[in-house]
């Protein structure tokens, strides 16, 4: 009876007390149906949130691969329109990169050229040409059994303006065989703060390059106006930063350039490189300076007979031959005004056109004879010489203004984009291929 009464007594204290989650419990009464289901529910709610969860994480990993992929397609959509866009010249119809591009002239097949042993190639030149041509032809065994070292690549020219620095350096490379270009000051000169540099290093890339991919030929480039680019250190304030940079610009052309024997670089300028206008360390790179003097009488006639070389009024009733002291005379006058080759060319020049409309009515045009007043007209008319100047020559670099205008945002970035894709070619070795 007391087992009995027991058992009801726990049935119905079970009955009356609620459901009760508890671990200290010793002992812990049946979950209800109810709880049960709500465990179930709980459960699959925490499933369908983990698989919600790794799902999202699938999508952002599939967004992330194609925002990378969308993000590539574009940077090489913007370098190739870079690219493009600064080929083409700037942005916008502006001018923001002249992009020059190197014409090479092969002076070396030109018949109607001075010969080195012309009476118009200067003598220290000649001397100088003549001594290249001579190291050029020195036997291998030679030089493994001398030690010799390679001729010296740079060359600078100096000397009074018009006295054929320039016309030296075509000389050069028609001996040697070589192919001929200029560059002039102008031709990379931008008013833009930093194109430069920017140009000056487009040149030297494009010799280098012309020199590596034909080791089998010759290159002589000239650099008119040189000082433009060798302003001394101490000259560079903080108003002068961008001569600097283009100083800096050209050292670094030379130094990727030491290594082409085939190319030889040729500086010309007004200023002595004693006159303290010239940076030192630019002019260490010149090995050879030669001083190239205003000519002499027997290099005034027969810079003469050069520039009237084509005349056949000349020709045919030998003109020389006939005015022999008239023209001893008129090249003594030359001397003593302190003409140019390049007065010379100018004088020819005149004289020849005063010739044409003087006989252009003729009824024998060629019976007509050139006669040697016209060059004595021209001589009198000619006023100031190119050569007649004082011993302080300006250098070309105190003269150039400051760049001031700003290359826009969008042109930088189309810069610099299409710098990083010219490194990521080099990279993977696109541009050898």
């Amino acid at each position: 009876m007391n087992g009995i009464n027991n058992n009801i007594q726990f049935k119905a204290d079970t009955a009356a007390v609620p459901y009760v989650m508890s671990y200290n419990n010793r002992y812990t009464p049946p979950m209800p149906d109810n709880a049960m289901d709500d465990m179930f529910i709980m459960q699959a709610m925490e499933q369908q949130k983990a698989l919600k969860k790794e799902k999202s994480k699938e999508n952002w990993q599939k967004t992330g691969v194609i925002a990378q992929v969308a993000l590539a397609a574009a940077f090489v959509t913007m370098a190739v329109t870079s690219i493009i866009g600064l080929k083409r010249g700037g942005l916008n119809g502006q001018e923001i990169s002249k992009n020059v591009k190197l014409v090479w002239d092969d002076i070396a097949k030109k018949q109607d050229f001075p010969k080195l042993t012309d009476d118009c190639v200067n003598p220290k030149v000649r001397d100088f040409i003549q001594k290249m041509k001579n190291r050029g032809a020195v036997k291998k065994e030679v030089l493994e059994y001398t030690g010799m070292k390679n001729p010296e690549q740079c060359i600078l020219m100096y000397g009074p303006s018009g006295t054929g620095k320039t016309f030296s350096g075509q000389i050069l490379a028609k001996e040697l065989g070589a192919e001929y270009t200029k560059v002039q000051f102008a031709d990379v000169s931008s008013p833009y703060i930093g194109q430069t540099s920017v140009e000056i290093k487009n040149v030297f890339n494009q010799l280098h390059e012309t020199a590596m991919k034909n080791p089998e030929k010759k290159y002589v480039v000239s650099f008119d106006e040189i000082d433009a680019l060798l302003v001394p250190r101490e000259k560079c304030g903080a108003n002068n930063l961008h001569l600097a940079e283009n100083r800096t610009a050209f050292l670094n052309g030379l130094d990727l350039i030491k290594d082409c024997e085939n190319l030889k670089i040729i500086g010309t300028t007004n200023v002595n490189p004693s006159s303290g206008n010239l940076d030192k360390a630019s002019l260490s790179r010149f090995k050879n300076m030669i001083e190239i003097d205003l000519p002499n009488t027997t290099e005034l006639k027969a810079a003469l007979k050069f520039q009237l070389r084509d005349l056949k009024a000349v020709k045919d009733h030998n003109f020389f031959e006939n005015n022999t002291k008239e023209i001893e005379n008129l090249v003594k006058e030359l001397k003593n005004k302190k003409y140019s080759q390049r007065d010379v060319e100018d004088i020819a020049k005149k004289a020849v056109d005063d010739f044409g409309i003087a006989i252009n009515n003729s009824s024998n045009i060629k019976g007509e004879k050139f006669d040697i007043k016209y060059l004595e007209e021209a001589v009198k008319s000619k006023g100031m010489t190119t050569g007649a100047i004082g011993d302080e020559v300006v250098p070309a670099w105190s003269k150039i203004p400051e760049p001031t205008q700003q290359i826009p945002l969008s042109a930088q970035l189309q810069r610099k984009t299409a710098n990083l894709w010219d490194k990521i070619k080099s990279f993977l070795h696109i541009g050898n291929k």
